[in-house]
């Protein structure tokens, strides 16, 4: 169904417990009280049983490169496809609804080779697949090694292509395109000299450089604050009395200057028939100027804002090592100045105070940002800054924005530590670990809610870039906490011999309730993306986007291939289309190797998809009309630029989430099985 103009998005309290006699039902697994009494079970026969420690050692596998890794399944015999644990079909799971519902069921006891098959299931899922115990590295077909860090996008790409092209032959795998860095446009620039005046020739009039800067400031939302808009205007206008003498004495800020043309032109402007960025040309001239590492300038947060700007025009040109170098440079820009400890306005005065706490927060939250975007780990820990939130000083909705901002980059952090954390003496689980961060994503969503009912009044403009970057990265986070458990699900799907004899195949608790959160929010990011670009309100060039379409719809090809009766329709096969349509028309340059890389996981997985699971299952098709029908409300009154047309679950992670990492205290319950 095509999305509507004038649809609105009316906000209900995600964040409250729900009685037991009102408790909310999963579609499979279930977040009542006795669905979380069978999780507790699960957890705690999982904290009982013998966890088989899988060997690691080095592996070549030629798809496309070479990819080389600690392949934690090598020594894992094939799981016995009769399993009830975590992959069972769907008549079992609604028999054990309805048993759960009569009363507790009979104890049964365990044979040998059960208990075998729940000691393997529980190895499986007791650590995160894409993090090896040494690193892993990929061969490009041209002979280099790139590094695959964990919570990147582009490896976890790279990692389930090789390993489908391993473990499925008649997947009839193709190369890899690997795409790495300049692969889609490749900037070039040479460092110019100190001590010479920049080329001030070819550059804009006043009006339309005033034109591009609202420009770029409407679509950078919350980046926006990197800019000293007061300070920016005053230092522009100077420069057009004297273009030469402007460009010498205020190097950085001509590098912001070049930047801000270069997202303009590139925001603004269709495809070039040449494929290359409109404006690059500003953004080459930009690098050239960026400061270098000697670390000696008059003007170093100048530097600082420069630095970070040009890192997100390399990142949204996919090229995502230099852009992760010069946030980098950014990070430790502000340590050196000392910018991540509170500045007191005693000192230095209010305004300066507020510039360098603004100037840091923005920094920190593009370096936790790229951080993850590449998986490499940050330089600088939470523990170690005391600059005070925004918020703290100043409660405008511009300041509380950009603290959830910061809280969501805080949490990012926390996830880059736990699920994907690499210390080797840690003895939980990977369910445990993933539980528990979306338990600190529930607290995060009582905040969120009131902000946004606060300010927004239960409703969100299409036009409010903070309020819709907050919503998106929110759903993001849960995918990225729980796309592990999908790589487990996969070596697990892949090791089944009836692959296609079941209509449907369904991970039971809790894997199951993590993975339905998982494909939900992934349905959510494709559709809120739907709606913006129905409305052309995309941010076309900027790379946040992009990657909230391209890894939403990577893990929904795969849930759909390993378990599909957790995805109610296929709607979000449309939405992805018209979302990749409307960005690869704009100009964005990573979206068609993205499209690339989509397909061609669509046909290596179509071995391993279930031949039925596009078509809906008796008695369900009328119910998923129903919700479709109820996810859309149009007004023909309503104008246009009103109000974002989704159900209640855009803002926030779906409310069955919500109410299991709610419920469920994850220490308390392992402390009580005495793990």
């Amino acid at each position: 169904m095509s999305v509507n103009e004038g649809q609105m998005l009316r906000i209900e309290p995600l964040y409250k417990m729900c009685p037991e006699e009102e408790a909310l039902p999963f579609s499979s697994g279930g977040a009542s009280s006795v669905g979380v009494r069978k999780l507790e079970e699960n957890i705690a026969r999982s904290g009982s049983s013998g966890q088989i420690g899988p060997q690691s050692h080095l592996n070549q596998i030629p798809v496309g490169g070479t990819l080389f890794m600690g392949d934690e399944d090598a020594n894992v015999p094939p799981t016995p496809h009769t399993s009830d644990t975590l992959l069972e079909n769907q008549d079992h799971i609604r028999w054990e609804r309805i048993s759960n519902a009569m009363g507790p069921p009979l104890h049964v006891p365990e044979t040998p080779q059960r208990e075998q098959e729940d000691d393997r299931h529980q190895s499986r899922f007791s650590k995160n697949p894409l993090v090896d115990r040494d690193p892993s590295f990929a061969q490009t077909p041209d002979g280099r090694f790139w590094y695959m860090g964990p919570t990147s996008s582009w490896s976890f790409c790279r990692r389930v292509l090789a390993l489908i092209g391993r473990k499925v032959p008649e997947s009839n795998c193709p190369p890899d395109p690997f795409h790495i860095d300049g692969t889609a446009f490749k900037l070039h620039w040479r460092p110019f000299p100190s001590d010479e005046v920049p080329d001030v020739t070819n550059l804009p009039p006043l009006d339309y450089a005033l034109f591009l800067f609202n420009t770029v400031k409407f679509y950078f939302g919350f980046l926006s604050f990197m800019i000293d808009e007061p300070a920016y205007l005053r230092d522009l206008h100077e420069f057009y009395r004297d273009p030469a003498a402007k460009a010498t004495s205020a190097r950085p800020w001509y590098c912001q200057y070049l930047l801000v043309l270069a997202f303009g032109k590139a925001l603004l402007t269709q495809k070039n028939p040449s494929g290359t960025p409109p404006g690059h040309q500003y953004a080459s001239r930009a690098m050239a100027l960026l400061p270098d590492l000697s670390g000696i300038d008059e003007d170093p947060l100048a530097c600082i804002q420069a630095l970070s700007l040009g890192a997100v025009y390399l990142q949204s040109i996919d090229m995502r090592r230099a852009a992760f170098q010069h946030i980098g440079h950014a990070l430790r820009g502000c340590i050196i100045e000392g910018i991540h400890r509170h500045v007191p306005e005693e000192i230095c005065g209010p305004e300066l105070s507020k510039r360098c706490r603004t100037i840091f927060w923005v920094v920190y939250m593009l370096d936790r940002e790229f951080s993850a975007l590449i998986g490499a780990p940050s330089s600088i820990r939470d523990e170690d800054i005391t600059v005070k939130l925004p918020a703290e000083l100043d409660d405008s909705v511009e300041h509380v924005n950009l603290t959830l901002h910061v809280r969501l980059s805080r949490l990012m952090a926390i996830i880059l530590t736990t699920v994907y954390g690499v210390d080797n003496d840690f003895d939980g689980t990977l369910v445990r670990s993933t539980q528990s961060i979306l338990h600190s994503m529930a607290e995060l969503s009582h905040d969120l809610t009131a902000f946004l009912d606060t300010h927004f009044h239960g409703l969100i403009s299409r036009a409010s870039k903070m309020a819709i970057r907050l919503m998106l990265a929110h759903h993001h986070c849960v995918v990225l906490t729980t796309r592990p458990l999908v790589m487990c699900a996969l070596h697990m799907h892949i090791e089944r011999t009836d692959r296609q004899t079941s209509q449907t195949v369904a991970l039971s608790s809790p894997v199951s309730s993590l993975l339905q959160c998982c494909a939900e929010s992934a349905q959510t990011i494709l559709q809120t993306l739907r709606i913006l670009a129905d409305d052309d309100l995309m941010d076309s060039f900027l790379p946040f986007q992009i990657e909230d379409a391209s890894s939403s719809a990577f893990v929904l090809y795969l849930i759909r291939a390993i378990a599909p009766s957790l995805i109610s329709n296929n709607s979000w096969c449309e939405n992805l289309e018209c979302v990749l349509d409307k960005l690869i028309s704009k100009g964005n340059l990573a979206a068609p190797l993205r499209r690339l890389e989509l397909r061609q996981l669509e046909h290596v997985l179509a071995p391993l998809t279930p031949k039925l699971s596009f078509r809906p299952t008796p008695g369900n098709a009328n119910e998923a009309d129903e919700i479709s029908e109820q996810s859309y409300m149009f007004d023909q009154d309503e104008f246009e630029w009103d109000m974002l047309g989704l159900n209640s679950s855009v803002s926030l992670p779906p409310r069955e989430l919500l109410v299991l990492a709610d419920q469920l205290d994850v220490e308390g319950i392992m402390q009580s099985v005495g793990v």
